[in-house]
Formats: C-alpha cells, sequence, structure tokens
C-alpha cells in the first residue's frame, strides 16, 4: 500500500511539469483588452491641440488669435492633475492688424501651467476643472503679467492610449490698472497617454 501511494505520488509530481507546460501562455494587454480609462496615479498624458483665442478690452478692438499647442500632465493624485505647456500663436483682424510689434494680442510664444481636478478619470468620459496660469513669453510688454484662468473641459478615451478633450476657459489679464482685459479661450485635441 505505501509503494502504491508513492508510486503515485511520484507520477503526480512527474507530471505536474507537463500539465504546467501545455497551459496558455498569458497573452499581453491590448488596445481590445486594457480598459479604455482617462487615467489614474502616476499617468502621463502628452497633449496636442489647437485653439482659438479673444482678447476683450475697454480700450481697443483687438484681434483673434489662432494657436498650436504641446502640452504634458501628469495625474499626482487619483483625479488632480498638473500641466504645463507651450503655444505658438497667429492672428488676424483688430486695429491694429498691419503695425502689431509687441503687445496683447500679437503672434507669440506663450507657456501655461495649471491644477485641474478630474471627476471620473476611471471612467471612459470625465469632466475636468480647475484653474490655469498663461503668459506671454515673445513679444510681451513690460506691464503684462499674464492672465488667470478658470477651465473647464470634457475628455474621453478612444482607446487605452489616446483621448480626446473639448475645453473652454474664461479669465482676466494681470495687466494693471490702465486697461481692464479679459480672455476667452477655447481648446480641442488628442492627448495620448504613455
Amino acid at each position: 500500500m505505501t509503494t502504491l501511494r508513492t508510486m503515485t505520488l511520484l507520477l503526480v509530481i512527474g507530471a505536474a511539469p507537463l500539465v504546467h507546460a501545455q497551459a496558455p501562455a498569458e497573452t499581453p494587454p491590448s488596445e481590445e483588452t486594457e480598459p479604455r480609462t482617462i487615467g489614474t496615479t502616476g499617468t502621463t498624458m502628452v497633449g496636442l491641440s489647437g485653439n482659438l483665442d479673444r482678447f476683450y478690452s475697454s480700450e481697443r478692438i483687438l484681434p483673434t488669435n489662432y494657436t498650436a499647442q504641446i502640452d504634458v500632465s501628469r495625474f499626482i493624485t487619483e483625479k488632480l492633475v498638473v500641466r504645463g505647456g507651450l503655444i505658438g500663436s497667429g492672428s488676424y483682424g483688430g486695429d491694429d492688424a498691419a503695425d502689431r510689434p509687441v503687445g496683447l494680442g500679437v503672434p507669440s510664444l506663450h507657456a501655461t501651467g495649471g491644477l485641474f481636478y478630474y471627476f471620473t478619470p476611471r471612467s471612459i468620459w470625465s469632466v475636468y476643472s480647475g484653474a490655469a496660469y498663461r503668459v506671454q513669453m515673445t513679444q510681451r510688454v513690460t506691464t503684462d503679467r499674464g492672465s488667470a484662468l478658470g477651465v473647464l473641459g470634457l475628455e474621453g478615451a478612444v482607446s487605452s492610449r489616446a483621448s480626446l478633450f473639448l475645453e473652454g476657459g474664461y479669465g482676466v489679464g494681470l495687466t494693471g490698472a490702465d486697461e481692464r482685459t479679459t480672455r476667452l479661450v477655447g481648446n480641442i485635441g488628442v492627448r495620448l497617454r504613455f
């Protein structure tokens, strides 16, 4: 009886590698099997977008700007995202379209940064809101201290690696008491997840 038990035990031990070898290998996740979510803690995204930007002034007619933007976003917590980027702009229209060397609304390079709260980042769609600061880096007058903006957006995952976003913002210029400016920003683009 002991010999039968020993032989059975040796047979089971000897057959285990054969059974394990025939188990199906795990397949790496793909676009079809990975969950489509916006992000979670530690997610980094690079965004590409374009937008229209219009200043309004109590003193003059300012041009409409068109821009191309690149930004980098990082989820620092489950729902908080820090984002920074660069924006290059061109313009058309306005009172002084032929003679516009410096100031608000001129074609220039801008830097932007902000903190955003995503309401449902573990789903396919998430509304987000936050505050951003945007400053003109070239063609700037010395009294311009940038703009503070409130932003509201919607982002939707089209795959596990890409999402589309649409956002709008409204803010005030920090130029001082001489001229009161407000800012309206619209933005649409794509973010790629890394």
